[in-house]
């Protein structure tokens, strides 16, 4: 099977030109998405091309005819010559067998999975290790917003469960993005880059003017809206893709009204809610 990888700003056009080079119709040929295009953070960093890998099947080889048996010559059987009968064998005793022991098999190394929570369970809270990781956060921030010549205001707050940065300016619409999408990129990106001498053990969570508060009340009147037109007509909604905090505010919303159900499908990071009767 020859396979073409192909890079362009979509995956139809990355398609179209795999297409071109192989020379095949696209009913003949098997597409596999490598890597979705991305706009990068704020629409100018780290900004991804689409890859598609193209391939086409290898030509069937022509079956061969099956050959006919060729003739074998008959050969004349002669009489068997008659053997004289064998002294029967002195019968040996029987040694006795021997009890094999099952192999033992050495002990299975502990799964990655349990070791993560093992040191999660040996973590423990330290306020010096926490005002550390907030400070090393603030120089981020402020070296990414004087790269984008953006004045803000960085508000703090601090507890065992997470370190809050609200911000506060003229025109941050820029860090919230679609639905939240650009902060939810500068949040994860300030994580990684406050949390690596204390392993993340203390997560840091933006907000830009308590869009996050907005945000949430806005998802739950929604849920509470298709919930009861899902009442109404008895069929399913399925909402838009959405990340998985947004997620959970659905489900949250959700969870204690006995005639519905909520579920999350689809493949990550287009993963949606779907609201449904419960049966």
């Amino acid at each position: 099977m020859k396979t073409v990888r192909i890079t362009a700003k979509t995956i139809d056009a990355a398609v179209e030109e795999g297409l071109k080079q192989l020379g095949i119709s696209r009913e003949e040929a098997v597409v596999h998405v490598v890597e979705q295009p991305s706009s990068g953070l704020f629409g100018l960093i780290h900004k991804k091309l689409a890859a598609v890998d193209i391939s086409a099947p290898d030509e069937e080889p022509a079956k061969e005819e099956p050959k006919e048996a060729a003739e074998v010559p008959a050969v004349e059987e002669k009489p068997a010559a008659v053997e004289p009968e064998a002294e029967p064998a002195e019968e040996k005793p029987e040694e006795p067998k021997t009890e094999e022991k099952p192999e033992e098999k050495p002990e299975e190394p502990a799964a990655p999975e349990a070791k993560e929570k093992k040191k999660s369970e040996d973590f423990v809270f330290n306020p010096e290790e926490q005002e550390k990781t907030a400070d090393e956060a603030k120089k981020f921030l402020e070296s990414v917003f004087q790269g984008m010549h953006l004045n803000v205001i960085m508000e703090r707050m601090m507890n065992e469960e997470r370190i809050l940065f609200n911000l506060h300016g003229e025109g941050l619409g820029i860090l919230i993005g679609k639905h939240g999408q650009t902060l939810d990129a500068l949040q994860y990106l300030t994580n990684l880059a406050a949390g690596k001498e204390f392993h993340h053990h203390y997560f840091i969570l933006l907000d830009v003017e308590n869009y996050r508060e907005r945000r949430k009340d806005t998802l739950e009147a929604l849920a509470r809206r298709l919930a009861a037109k899902v009442k109404r007509t008895g069929e399913e909604v399925r909402l838009e893709p959405m990340a998985a905090g947004e997620r959970r505010i659905i489900h949250l919303a959700l969870q204690d009204d006995g005639a519905v159900t909520t579920e999350s499908e689809g493949e990550a990071p287009h993963r949606y809610v779907v609201i449904k009767l419960k049966e």
